[in-house]
């Protein structure tokens, strides 16, 4: 059978649907039916932009009914447009030769064996075209009118993608169209739009790179008439898409580039393990599912020691020290650190511990002592320590740093954070704060020398907005080869957080389902990001 989940598939197909609920199962039908005739082994991606009707139920019959087929399904937490869809299934394409459809199979699933020929005769790239003199229109007499509305202005908004930005195509928007994955895949990280633009910016980017792109005549299927209206808006928005299209191809966006092709390398790093058990499980789900890569371990709380005790068990994955003087209580008792703690015995707060810093009633002698015991703590217990952060980033002021954390660092054989990545996005509160941290870094790194940070970390703006957005800003701007550091700070809300006194619970669940996310996995998988640890990273 050409969907056997064992066999290795020569071909996918890549439906994108968003509410398909009302043609969704005779679609489905229909193309199961077609790939279940072929020859070769195919592969079917059904990729659903957050659907909000029946799709979901629809899928997960569809799933259930075809076990042990080569069918999967992925699905957005938030509708991010056909284009965002389309590329996420072409990079998860398992087969050379991809292909998506419009879900409504406006464009008979039949249609997918001219493409697949043109492929195969050398194209790198096969679209469907409905103005081709072998193409056919399928349409209700009531709708001849729309050849006089949408048609015509169809034409005329390919006559400007023609002049403006993609010469020589005829139909940029069919929704029938198949790539060589080899060709497709490294334009797939230049592209920037998300909607229905993406087809012309992908075009053009493939043109710029050489490839060969042919155009296959189609049957054609006009079942309902959209509104004229919203399509006249939306070709005024592609307008503008078309003109900054064209300038990023002017501006060699799209064109090879050596120096620009060796992806970043991306260490996800949750802090505040051990802070409160609904952390700590957390934390222990996402580094056993690869959510994230890394995470560091918060002693000085009542659940400092079951993440040791987890971590020392788990030596697969990979753990820092989040170094702390300003949550809890200290490991060496209190008469040993008494500039750290109250008369209670407990850290002072934050802010009351850069006031007594600035005011130079803080021993860095203790605070080094304290930190190596919080260290050999993690370490007789069985853990491997690859790398050293701190509780609300204090070991970044330059005095603690240059004077407390570079030497002990240095001594232990271990790297630090920095937090000298991109920190845009978070409005205007949190990267003032960012750019305080990046500023702090490389005076630290100016001192100490980048050999101790070997990644530039980022984060901060998560933790006002943890958003795919800003994750994908951050991407934007980070530089090839380079190995960058996500902060985060997963978690589940319970009473043993609140009682910390910690602020920061809502945004822990936000986090969680961000990092969790299908989009997250996609736009890493797209921009190429190699996830790695700090073992072995080194500067």
């Amino acid at each position: 059978m050409s969907l056997d989940g064992g066999a290795s598939p020569a071909r996918t197909l890549i439906l994108p649907v968003y509410n398909g609920e009302g043609f969704l199962e005779g679609s489905l039908r229909q193309v199961h039916a077609w790939l279940a005739a072929q020859p070769e082994p195919w592969e079917l991606l059904i990729v659903d932009d957050a659907s909000t009707d029946g799709t979901p139920r629809l899928l997960d019959a569809f799933l259930q009914a075809h076990r042990g087929e080569s069918v999967e399904r992925i699905r957005f937490a938030g509708n991010r447009g056909k284009g965002f869809a389309i590329r996420v299934g072409l990079e998860r394409a398992k087969a050379p030769l991809a292909l998506f459809n419009d879900c409504d199979l406006a464009y008979p699933v039949e249609n997918a064996s001219r493409v697949v020929a043109a492929l195969e005769a050398g194209a790198d790239a096969a679209i469907a075209c409905r103005v081709l003199p072998d193409s056919m229109y399928v349409m209700s007499p009531s709708f001849f009118h729309y050849l006089y509305t949408r048609h015509v202005l169809g034409r005329a908004f390919n006559l400007l993608c023609r002049v403006l930005t993609v010469p020589g195509i005829l139909d940029t928007q069919a929704g029938l169209k198949g790539f060589r994955t080899e060709t497709v895949r490294p334009v797939l990280r230049r592209l920037e739009m998300d909607g229905f633009s993406f087809d012309v910016e992908l075009l053009r980017a493939l043109m710029d790179r050489g490839a060969r792109i042919v155009e296959v005549p189609v049957s054609f299927r006009y079942d309902s008439e959209p509104s004229t209206v919203a399509f006249v808006v939306d070709s005024a928005r592609m307008f503008r898409d078309l003109v900054l299209i064209r300038a990023r191809s002017l501006a060699g966006r799209y064109r090879p580039d050596p120096a620009r092709e060796a992806p970043p390398r991306l260490v996800i790093h949750a802090d505040d393990y051990g802070l409160a058990p609904g952390i700590n499980r957390t934390i222990e789900a996402g580094l056993a599912s690869g959510a994230w890569t890394s995470a560091s371990i918060l002693l000085g709380t009542p659940h400092g020691p079951a993440a040791i005790s987890w971590a020392a068990a788990h030596p697969e994955f990979d753990f820092g020290v989040h170094l702390n003087v300003t949550r809890g209580r200290p490991l060496l008792p209190p008469r040993e650190v008494p500039s750290l703690v109250g008369a209670s015995g407990e850290f002072h707060s934050f802010g009351r511990f850069l006031a007594r810093l600035f005011s130079r009633r803080i021993a860095a002698s203790e605070i080094e002592a304290e930190w190596r015991a919080q260290v050999g703590a993690v370490r007789e217990a069985g853990v491997a320590v690859s790398h050293l952060d701190s509780h609300q980033h204090v070991h970044l002021v330059p005095s603690l740093f240059s004077r407390v954390m570079a030497p002990l660092a240095r001594s232990l054989g271990l790297s630090v954070r920095a937090m000298d990545g991109p920190y845009r996005g978070g409005g205007a509160r949190a990267n003032l704060k960012g750019s305080l941290l990046a500023l702090a870094s490389r005076i630290d790194l100016g001192r100490a020398g980048r050999s101790l940070a070997p990644a530039r970390g980022f984060g901060n703006a998560l933790l006002t907005r943890p958003t795919l957005d800003v994750v994908r800003g951050a991407i934007d701007r980070m530089e090839p080869g380079r190995t960058y550091e996500m902060v985060v700070h997963p978690g589940e809300v319970d009473d043993a957080l609140l009682a910390t006194g910690d602020d920061y619970h809502e945004g822990r669940c936000a986090e969680r389902a961000l990092l969790e996310s299908e989009e997250l996995r996609a736009v890493l998988g797209i921009a190429g990001i190699e996830l790695v640890d700090f073992r072995g990273v080194r500067g």
